[in-house]
């Protein structure tokens, strides 16, 4: 990138940050990136669908699991859970770190989480080590959540980048952390790398880490899944599921160049994202759950290969166009020889974005089990999908915060028996309504609509 204004102006305001040399070289090579030009799409007949040879299936592992667990088991001290806590909540309001957010019976993704952890290490008699990977925004808020936990996680901090206003990639410049943003969770492998962590993981004799984000609460440590990356002698694992019409817009693995790939919605040209969406080419799409062999891992940013494609995540901030340049950590998959991608169902993906999500995940839809794990209610048929999908419109309900203006008590809201749920407009909940079948609520032509305590709305639109 040639020095001149926008150069000096970018590197003097991160300086002042106190960030790290490497740190601003970073981020100014994503910069020169942008400048450069070019779409950086990947054009889709330049890709194919992995076979089988790429891509396990765990329900085809059915016949081996036992062998698989007693493979995992037997070298469960060799692994650490790493969760992804950056997070600003950003589609649930924004005002506080996700991972303290309550998420489910009134405890936060973080006592959930913990609560995980010390069930295993009681299970397996095993000092399994949590880490946490937070940004500037969340840190102080998890180190003072974190005090109550039954043991000490360890943590690091993720580097942070300057938002740009898209025409000009000028820094925004409100004096705030507003004008400042993690660049993406690919950024975890440099991150935990300069911090020391990884070298003393490794020093403890970890070879293996879990990964995956903090507010997907089905993302729980699998022996099984171990037992299978150390007889397959995989270095990289992404788990991917199905693609529905629902997520059809998820990254998704392909073959470029020979070699297992992740391809986002972002890196396609507007023009192919019809084709990219074909959920029968495109059959599966990134979790983001990663298990990863941090020897290699170690290896592969010894060896200055860890270079990730460039992500340009544009956001409204202000009536303002701004770009977060990011990378994705699934996006890493390419630099590792034997990587590989394992189907899984949706038991292991239930993340919270939006607010109808955290409803669904606090309902009695699901249930936490005595280690803390995510299940699906056994009072809820085996007709049903493993869960409903809740919907809800921002004009109905935006936000966590304001839940208290559409329902009495969402905590008596039944969906054990739903299908579907999705709500528009002014409406309010009493408290002990049941839903069942596939409702649909929208209050946009008729005005206020109150549904009534007790009543039980099945298989209709209301009013």
């Amino acid at each position: 990138m040639r020095r001149g204004s926008l150069y000096d102006i970018l590197v003097t305001k991160m300086r002042e940050r106190n960030l790290t040399p490497k740190e601003i070289e970073a981020f100014m090579r994503m910069v020169a990136g942008v400048q450069q030009g070019g779409s950086g799409y990947i054009p889709l007949g330049s890709v194919q669908t992995p076979d089988d040879t790429f891509i396990y299936d765990l329900t085809r592992l059915r016949g081996e699991m036992d062998d698989l667990q007693e493979r995992g088991k037997a070298i469960l001290s060799q692994v650490a859970v790493i969760k992804l806590n950056g997070g600003r909540s950003t589609s649930l309001g924004g005002l506080i770190p996700k991972g303290i957010l309550a998420a489910k019976n009134g405890r936060s993704y973080l006592d959930i989480i913990a609560g995980q952890i010390h069930s295993i290490r009681k299970q397996w008699k095993m000092e399994i080590p949590l880490v946490l990977m937070n940004s500037f925004f969340t840190h102080d808020a998890t180190v003072e959540c974190a005090a109550d936990f039954p043991f000490e996680p360890a943590m690091f901090v993720q580097h942070q980048a300057p938002r740009l206003f898209e025409d000009t990639l000028m820094p925004m410049n409100t004096g705030s952390d507003d004008d400042w943003a993690p660049p993406g969770h690919g950024d975890l492998f440099e991150s935990i790398d300069r911090s020391g962590l990884l070298d003393r993981l490794l020093e403890q004799g970890r070879r293996y880490a879990f990964i995956s984000n903090l507010d997907n609460l089905a993302a729980c440590l699998e022996p099984s899944i171990l037992g299978l990356i150390e007889r397959e002698q995989i270095d990289f694992l992404l788990e991917v599921t199905d693609r529905t019409k629902i997520d059809r817009k998820g990254g998704t693995l392909v073959i470029q160049d020979g070699k297992l790939d992740l391809l986002e919605i972002a890196q396609v040209d507007p023009d192919e994202r019809e084709e990219f969406m074909d959920i029968d080419r495109f059959r599966v799409f990134n979790t983001n759950n990663i298990w990863i062999d941090l020897r290699a891992l170690k290896e592969s940013l010894r060896n200055g290969s860890m270079e990730l494609p460039l992500i340009r995540n544009r956001k409204q901030i202000g009536g303002q166009k701004i770009l977060q340049l990011e990378t994705a950590m699934g996006a890493a998959i390419a630099h590792f020889p034997r990587a590989r991608g394992l189907r899984v169902g949706r038991e292991r993906f239930f993340p919270t974005k939006k607010v109808g999500d955290l409803f669904l995940l606090q309902s009695d839809a699901c249930i936490l089990d005595p280690m803390d794990r995510i299940q699906r209610n056994p009072l809820r048929p085996e007709y049903l999908s493993l869960r409903p999908y809740v919907s809800f419109d921002e004009d109905f309900l935006d936000f966590p915060h304001k839940m208290s203006e559409r329902f009495e008590d969402p905590s008596t809201i039944s969906l054990v028996l739903a299908h579907t749920l999705q709500v528009a407009g002014p409406v309010f909940f009493e408290s002990h309504v049941r839903i069942e079948g596939q409702v649909a609520i929208n209050a946009r032509a008729s005005g206020p609509y109150r549904v009534q305590r007790g009543l039980v709305l099945k298989d209709g639109i209301y009013p």
